[in-house]
């Protein structure tokens, strides 16, 4: 089934207000992913303590990903969205504390970015489920690409940049700057609860199913619908690749490139450029091809760039690929995203969105450390080879489960 995209209707003023909440809030998460690393370094020169940061808000995915999905079904999604930045503003405030009292210690950046990071999956999970009540079904692939768009500018260029500057200014400044983007995003996405409320998801008796049946409906539905769950398996196999090579950059372009700090920060930077154009263009493919041809070619793009940055192990080839890697991964996130909120019962899409997003977090952090042991133990290089296999397995996969589902429509 191709996806008829509808250009000539705006996506409205309800769209635009998320849109403009939800760019606030990257810029926040981009200052704090630079913020936060920097501050523990400045406390400690434990190298585990600086990465305990990290783990601990990304581990948080893993704890509370199916109940975030359970609580976007049960409760109005513009009002989780809200209460999950308002939890945020309130670490952060204690963290500013903290650094104004010069009481920081690793174990409370690690207990608020862990906090943090429980709040973070509420919000995306809920966010998610808010933009089918937003936009017009025909409409999911454009308002997709410019939130992922708005979210590679802001975390992966904007918010690190700003957060990198004010740090070097004032250890106080990224983390007010944070909490500040975070209320901005608070009031603008209250005005929204009256645009998408909650869907029922209570039994014709008037009772809740039990918690334990609830967390584990949007896992039994994605298990049933063989195109979602291609989608999903798919996607596991593109972050566990993307993961394994992408762990290991900074020491290839240190050991292989020759790349200062400051270079490889441009390399990202080109990533950003081309994820950011992936996002924007990926309404036009999914208007021309069938989504499963659109996720394989962007698995694909994912994928064998990392092989040709192996082969070449030059700057250019690694920064035109990087850029179209990134493309690649964007225009898979924008479609997958959609086909997803198009497909999933919207009493339960939060479910699958968590159930999801559990799976991809999870193979990704498998991955960074399987790129790791592969780099250490067999080459620099094999992380790279490592992942253009997995993204073609992935690509033929989903063309395998589009063609089964065609001929059975035959």
């Amino acid at each position: 089934m191709v996806v008829v995209t509808a250009p000539e209707k705006r996506l409205g003023a309800p769209f635009w207000r998320f849109w403009t909440s939800a760019a606030a809030a990257n810029v926040a998460d981009g200052v704090r992913a630079a913020a936060l690393p920097l501050i523990a370094a400045s406390v400690s020169d434990n190298a585990f303590g600086v990465a305990l940061i990290a783990a601990c808000q990304q581990g948080a995915w893993l704890v509370f990903g199916l109940g975030a999905g359970v609580v976007a079904d049960r409760y109005p999604p513009a009002r989780v969205v809200a209460a999950a930045d308002v939890l945020r503003v309130v670490m952060l405030a204690a963290v500013l504390t903290a650094l104004f009292l010069d009481t920081v210690t690793i174990p409370l950046l690690a207990g608020a970015a862990f906090v943090i990071g429980v709040a973070e999956t509420f919000r995306d999970t809920a966010a998610h489920s808010l933009v089918p009540r937003l936009v017009d079904q025909t409409q999911l692939e454009r308002a997709n690409g410019r939130l992922v768009g708005a979210e590679i500018v802001g975390n992966e260029f904007l918010g690190p940049l700003l957060g990198a500057l004010l740090f070097a200014v004032a250890v106080t400044l990224p983390v007010a700057l944070d909490a500040t983007a975070l209320l901005v995003a608070v009031v603008l996405i209250l005005t929204l609860r009256r645009a998408a409320p909650a869907i029922a998801t209570v039994d014709p008796a008037g009772s809740r199913p039990p918690l334990l049946v609830d967390l584990g409906r949007g896992a039994r539905w994605l298990l049933s619908n063989p195109r979602l769950a291609a989608v999903t398996c798919s996607g596991a196999a593109v972050c566990f690749a993307d993961s394994a090579w992408w762990s290991v950059l900074v020491v290839y372009s240190n050991d292989v490139l020759g790349l200062p700090e400051a270079g490889f920060g441009l390399l990202l930077t080109a990533g950003a450029v081309g994820g950011t154009v992936g996002a924007l263009g990926a309404e036009r493919l999914a208007g021309r091809l069938t989504p499963h041809v659109v996720l394989a070619a962007a698995a694909l793009l994912c994928g064998l760039p990392a092989v040709a940055i192996a082969l070449g192990g030059s700057l250019p080839v690694t920064a035109v690929m990087l850029a179209v890697s990134s493309g690649g991964f964007a225009v898979w996130s924008v479609v997958a995203l959609s086909t997803r909120q198009r497909e999933a019962p919207p009493e339960i899409l939060g479910r699958v969105t968590g159930t999801h997003r559990l799976v991809l977090f999870g193979s990704g952090m498998v991955g960074a450390l399987v790129g790791g042991v592969l780099a250490d133990s067999v080459a620099i290089t094999a992380p790279f080879y490592l992942a253009g296999a997995l993204a073609t397995v992935a690509a033929a996969g989903l063309l395998v489960v589009a063609r089964t589902e065609r001929r059975g429509q035959a």
